[in-house]
């Protein structure tokens, strides 16, 4: 057991003792959580998974916690993974604390207020503005959270990324790695919700943050925006959103891509692109002691790399979620060119890529929730 664990499970049995007391009394209340999961894979550009059929292996163990405390509430989740893809990481850890009545700032590592939330598509594998950093992501700062009717308005400070926590690049979010580093990102996102339950939604995103080098000390700026929608009708939902960005790094030699990390490897990703992905899903109540629903759905999401001759980057997984009581099985069909994690080419993929075939992975990922 690591020093991480043995803080979180500390911290948890310090805060559990007076929240038991008060729950009786109060509103105050904490709630334990997390979650094991295990994947099998078979890889198309793996000729040893043609051999044994595809590969098993443990994915993450997961902690969580989340409560009140006289009207402050919490929230914290950490990831256990193999060494070799980063051992311990925080995925986000904040306070709230409510201003007004529907003004609430979170202090500490709170996720990122860009695009659709929490995700732009259904899947295990996501969609690729999560390899772009835009997706899942918490950074260390504040975000304000302000509902009215039926807006909804977030703005997020981020000092820095989580490297304190991820020792650069393990970590759980995609940040920018290698000689530069994020620093004073603003983030602004704003939706309108409409229909039935409201839970149909329009709106845009704004993010801009400065980029600093370790080499010779100069910061320059990144910016991206984004335009999202998610329509939900009966048992439909369909998810769709165009990402327009740019990061002008200042390396010593001038190249035209900027490094990130993430799950212990860094990889290069243009420094210019466009970033669209549309979603489809369609939900089924079965009501059965062996299946609670299932979805079904289809992701679809590129990058088009707008420096040189890079090639784009494509991704298309259709599949189905099974849902029974604490299990969550997802079951995927991923076909993916110029993709780090769906071919050879991990370090190359997202810069200029070279592939003119698609490669394929089967993914079944079963994760059991407490």
């Amino acid at each position: 057991m690591n020093k991480h664990t043995i803080l979180l499970i500390a911290f948890l049995l310090v805060i559990y003792i007076p929240l038991n007391a008060q729950n009786e009394s109060s509103k105050d209340y904490l709630k334990l959580g997390g979650a094991f999961r295990y994947t099998y894979m078979n890889n198309s550009w793996n000729k040893a998974h043609d051999d044994t059929g595809g590969k098993l292996v443990f994915d993450t163990f997961i902690l969580n916690a989340k409560g009140r405390i006289k009207s402050i509430e919490f929230s914290v989740e950490s990831r256990y993974y193999a060494e070799s893809f980063g051992g311990f990481m925080l995925r986000n850890g904040y306070v709230a604390l409510p201003l007004l009545d529907n003004l609430k700032l979170k202090l500490g590592m709170p996720r990122t207020p860009f695009g659709i939330l929490p995700f732009t598509g259904n899947s295990f594998m996501f969609n690729i503005p999560y390899y772009l950093g835009f997706e899942d992501d918490a950074d260390l700062g504040f975000l304000l959270e302000y509902k009215l009717k039926n807006f909804d308005l977030q703005f997020n400070f981020a000092k820095n990324s989580e490297d304190v926590f991820s020792s650069k690049n393990n970590r759980y979010a995609y940040d920018i790695s290698g000689d530069n580093e994020e620093l004073n990102q603003f983030t602004l996102r704003g939706v309108y919700k409409f229909g039935n339950k409201f839970d149909s939604e329009i709106g845009c995103s704004l993010q801009y943050g400065q980029i600093y080098n370790t080499v010779n000390r100069k910061k320059t700026y990144k910016y991206a925006f984004a335009i999202h929608s998610v329509i939900k009708y009966r048992k439909w939902d369909i998810k769709a959103q165009t990402l327009l960005y740019r990061f002008s790094s200042n390396n010593v030699s001038n190249v035209d891509y900027i490094t990130l990390g993430a799950f212990a490897a860094d990889y290069k990703l243009v420094k210019r692109g466009v970033s669209s992905s549309l979603s489809i899903g369609y939900s089924l109540n079965i009501n059965h002691k062996l299946l609670n629903d299932i979805k079904f759905y289809n992701d679809f999401s590129t990058l088009n790399k707008l420096i040189g001759n890079s090639k784009d980057t494509y991704m298309n997984v259709t599949g189905c979620m099974l849902h029974t009581g604490p299990i969550y099985v997802l079951i995927d069909y991923v076909l993916a060119r110029n993709h780090p994690w769906i071919g050879n080419n991990y370090s190359n993929a997202l810069y200029s890529g070279n592939e003119k075939s698609w490669n394929r992975r089967f993914n079944i990922n079963l994760g059991i929730y407490f």
